[in-house]
């Protein structure tokens, strides 16, 4: 009788997303959430970032789950660091009935 062999070949790959803002170079503002100055990135990158909408962004921010700051004449940037925590956490399970 002849033994059945199996390979198992796991593949594992990174992605490095790098942002230029070529005429105003690097935001950094204070972060509340992080109690320190930090790299902000405008919602439009932060989108870009998480694979998500704006809208999302802006949601994110409105329930808390990305630290922000608001320039005072209203644009909003994020915080970079918040954003790499987010990404890091999955994403819940939705489980049968939930939408």
């Amino acid at each position: 009788m002849e033994k059945k062999r199996t390979t198992i070949i796991t593949s594992e790959t990174h992605e490095v997303l790098i942002f230029r803002r070529p005429t105003a170079g690097s935001i950094r503002a204070w972060c509340a959430g992080c109690t320190a100055e930090a790299e902000m990135l405008t919602p439009e990158e932060a989108g870009l970032m998480a694979r998500v909408s704006t809208r999302t962004i802006y949601c994110w921010a409105e329930a808390g789950k990305v630290h922000f700051a608001e320039t005072p004449d209203g644009l909003l940037h994020i915080c970079q660091q918040s954003m790499t925590e987010r990404l890091a956490i999955p994403p819940p399970q939705l489980t049968t009935g939930e939408i």
